[in-house]
């Protein structure tokens, strides 16, 4: 039920229900993308995990870090530089505690573990969002699984 009333003379009128038409499959699929989207934001945000129950940032300046990093590991591998001191100190999780790079090798296994564990976020992203979008109908749509297949 909806009420209209008259500020002038106080009355109020009811009407009967006006009907919510029925979301169209572009409305479905828009709010399918939005909770693939929103899901995949909430495991990045978590960030990759790593031994110990930490875990390591993955927004666009710590991935930038983390190439820095394993671009200085693979010159100290060939010899090239030194480690430096600042890198084997350790690198910080999220939960503000280091993760010991003891070697340029231990740097190297931590950017490539947050890499691959990044890319695979948003490769199942992309797959999903893929699905929505070639979804014809609400059934197709509605079988896509958001919950499903994100790496652990």
């Amino acid at each position: 039920m909806r009420f209209e009333i008259d500020l002038t003379t106080g009355s109020v009128t009811e009407h009967a229900d006006i009907p919510v038409p029925e979301p169209t499959i572009e409305d479905l699929r828009a709010a399918k993308i939005a909770a693939i989207t929103s899901t995949a934001a909430a495991l990045l945000d978590k960030g990759a995990p790593v031994d110990g129950g930490l875990h390591v940032a993955l927004d666009d300046g710590s991935r930038a870090d983390l190439t820095a990093m394993a671009a200085t590991a693979t010159a100290a591998a060939s010899g090239a530089v030194s480690w430096p001191d600042s890198y084997a100190r350790g690198w910080i999780a999220i939960e503000n505690v280091r993760i010991p790079l003891a070697t340029p090798a231990a740097g190297l296994a931590l950017a490539a573990s947050a890499g691959d564990y990044y890319a695979a976020i948003v490769q199942h992203r992309r797959d999903l969002k893929d699905a929505a979008l070639v979804a014809e109908d609400a059934a197709t749509l509605d079988a896509i699984d958001v919950s499903a297949g994100w790496p652990d």
